[in-house]
């Protein structure tokens, strides 16, 4: 297991879960599928796009840690908080896992957990599986994983098939077993 100064904290405490859940609502927001083209973006446009409304849910989410700070200092505490691969002034380190390089699209740091974020988009099978696989790795270097994949078919086969008892089973195995949320749009 790939560790930070020996320690992954697994514990899904209420405040984790609190941001987790904040997390997975953002990626979920209308305020990304309604406002732009995602079928016609590009992975990279689409989470260019996220990053500003990632960070205001980030605000909301230091705010509701810390109710007594000043607006300026959420604000800068939430963009802090947040490492995009896209951000020119930042930089998400490569970590090592079977032999090559892997780091997730977004980092979100608050105190010291530490979230990987995925974003995929498709329509078929394998790129699911890209972004699961992907996801897995990055549960042996971080505490949680939020995982959204964004359905680009036109009858939403993917985003229609949560429903299935094997798919409620596994999504509920990721979580409970890899600290892995996911879900689909």
């Amino acid at each position: 297991m790939v560790v930070r100064q020996g320690i992954i904290d697994k514990k899904k405490t209420q405040r984790r879960v609190m941001i987790i859940n904040g997390i997975m609502e953002l990626l979920k927001s209308d305020i990304i599928y309604k406002t732009i083209k995602y079928r016609d973006k590009k992975e990279s446009e689409i989470k260019q796009y996220m990053h500003r409304p990632f960070v205001n849910k980030l605000k909301e989410i230091h705010k509701k840690i810390s109710p007594s700070l000043s607006e300026q200092t959420l604000k800068r505490k939430a963009k802090k908080s947040l490492l995009w691969e896209g951000d020119v002034n930042t930089t998400i380190n490569h970590f090592l896992f079977l032999g090559v390089q892997h780091r997730p699209d977004f980092i979100v740091q608050i105190d010291k957990l530490r979230i990987a974020v995925e974003v995929k988009r498709g329509e078929s099978g394998g790129s699911v599986r890209e972004g699961l696989g992907q996801s897995l790795v990055y549960s042996s270097a971080f505490d949680f994983v939020c995982y959204i994949f964004v359905d680009t078919s036109k009858d939403k086969k993917v985003l229609r098939s949560l429903d299935g008892q094997s798919e409620q089973y596994f999504i509920q195995k990721l979580w409970n077993d890899y600290n892995i949320r996911f879900d689909v749009v």
